[in-house]
Parts: C-alpha cells; structure tokens; sequence
C-alpha cells in the first residue's frame, strides 16, 4: 500500500461525502428539534388543560387556558404528520447511509483494498460514488448549502495509517463519547420518568384520601406526562444506541488486536484486516438504520397526545 497523488475521483468521493454528511446531520437535527417540541406541546397543553378546569370555565382566565391548552395540543398532530413523518426520518437515515457508504468506498481506495488494488481503481470510485449519489438523487436538494470547499483527504497510505486515522478515532472520538452521551441521556430521562410516577402515586394516594377532585385531576396530568417521557425514551432510541455503540467498540478493539499481535501482515492480511473493519463500521451503520426504518413517523409518541 503506497501513498498515492489524489486523484480527481478520489477528490470528488471525498467532497461528496463531506456535503451528504452536513445533509444527514442537518436532517437529524431537525427531527430531534420537532421531537422535542412536540413532547413540550404535549406537556404544556395537558397542564394547560388541567390548569383551565382547576380555575375554572366560567371565568376569563379559565377560558383562556382551555383555548390555548387546545391551540398548543392541535399542535402536536401537525407537527407529528409534517415533521416527524417516516418520508422524514427516511431521507436523513438515507442521507447518512450515503455519507458513510463514501466515506467507507474512500477508505478502501486510500489503503488499496479490493476492489482499489488495481490499475482501474479510479474508474471503480468513480462508478460507485455515482451509484450511491445517483440512487439518493431525489434528496440531493438536502445538500444544498452544505459547504463547498474541499476538506483534506484522510492521511492515509497503509494499514498502520488507517487504524491510526480511521479506526482509533471511530473508537475514541466517536462510538465511545457517544454511548455515554446517550446513557446520560437516557438516565436522566429514566430518572425523570421515575420521579413522576413516583409523584402520580403521592397524589393518587392523596386524592383517595382526600377525595379531592383538584387532586385527582393533577393525577391524570403526571400519568400523561410519565407517558410522554416513556414514549420519548422509546422514540429517541438511547438504549439501542449504547449497546450497538459498545459492541462496535468491542469488535474494532478486537481486530486490532489481532493486528497487532498476528504475525502475518502481508498485504493480503492488511487487506482483510480494513474490509473486516468496514463491515463492523457498516453493521452498526445498518443496524441503527434498521431501528429508525421502524419509526412510524412519530406513533409510538401517539401517549402524550416524537437521530
């Protein structure tokens, strides 16, 4: 595996790439905004509601709470049906497959794994960059107003390379952070989800006790809201997210170290040591990918009233 002058297919692939990851992260970043907006319409118009009864219909202010809880709550649907619909989750699951479809095509290029090991390797880039982006044409008008300036090409020329550009970063910088990012996320949720049912069974014992309907009401409140929260868990994917990041952390740190600890590290072995690398990357790629695939466009929010 030698160094070799970027070619303009090379070129190209690699800014391809750059523009349909900004695409992919953009898009993701527009559902997780109006999944957390709907959660928070969900939440104010059911207190908002409560609130309106608890002061009362008869009055102005009663009055004006029951409008805008119903404004707020005939929000939800709207922005669940033109937000958070499956064309949407769809197009950024589909933008970033091809951002991380490129950016593996590169790295096999830059380290002269089959299909790059020959004298045809640019024409083959050329051919599946084209495939890739010529497949998800009718989204390419997400990548308008990406950056256009070229980044640097990966510093990469051969296996130690590789491992050192590619892989310990995807282990240090990417999966590892983001696994405990996202079981933050999803302890602080958990936490929060519990503390609520621990305060819908406090006011529940109370309005039993009591028999006070101002009580009772508040008790449909926090059980509306522990939905949400639970609905948003299951929606947000953290879970997943963590064992899928973990495992993919597991399997790299074990192919390097049967790198490191092999004796035969001939070409051949190089070779196969990137490509089992890129299909752990690409399974892990596919497997989120499938799990969003199953979002129903927001439905397994439907609890409260959604990457």
């Amino acid at each position: 595996m030698t160094t070799r002058t970027p070619t303009d297919a090379l070129v190209e692939a690699w800014r391809d790439q750059r523009r349909w990851s900004h695409a992919a992260s953009r898009l993701k970043k527009r559902i997780v905004r109006w999944r957390t907006t709907a959660l928070a319409l969900a939440i104010a118009g059911a207190v908002l509601a409560t609130l309106a009864t608890q002061v009362g219909l008869d009055s102005d202010v009663g009055r004006g709470l029951s409008v805008a809880a119903a404004v707020v709550l005939a929000l939800v649907p709207v922005i669940r049906a033109a937000r958070l619909g499956s064309d949407r989750i769809e197009a950024w699951t589909r933008a970033r497959s091809v951002s991380e479809g490129l950016k593996e095509e590169v790295y096999l290029y830059l380290t002269g794994t089959p299909p790059y090991d020959g004298t045809g390797r640019d024409a083959e880039l050329g051919k599946r960059t084209y495939s890739m982006t010529d497949d998800a044409e009718d989204l390419a008008g997400h990548t308008l107003g990406c950056p256009a300036e070229d980044a640097l090409l990966p510093a990469v020329d051969g296996v130690e390379s590789y491992l050192r550009e590619r892989v310990q970063p995807q282990i240090d910088r990417y999966y590892t952070p983001g696994a405990a990012r996202h079981q933050r996320r999803l302890t602080q949720l958990r936490t929060v989800e519990f503390g609520l049912a621990l305060l819908g069974a406090l006011l529940g014992a109370v309005a039993a006790a009591t028999g006070l309907d101002a009580v009772g009401a508040w008790v449909a409140v926090v059980t509306t809201v522990g939905a949400a929260i639970t609905a948003h868990i299951a929606a947000a994917r953290h879970e997943h997210v963590v064992l899928t990041y973990l495992s993919t952390v597991r399997q790299l740190r074990a192919r390097v170290a049967q790198w490191r600890d092999g004796t035969d590290h001939s070409p051949g072995a190089a070779a196969r040591l990137v490509r089992d690398c890129e299909d752990v990357i690409s399974r892990e790629n596919e497997s989120w990918m499938a799990a969003w695939s199953r979002d129903d466009g927001g439905k397994a929010e439907a609890a409260p009233a959604s990457p």
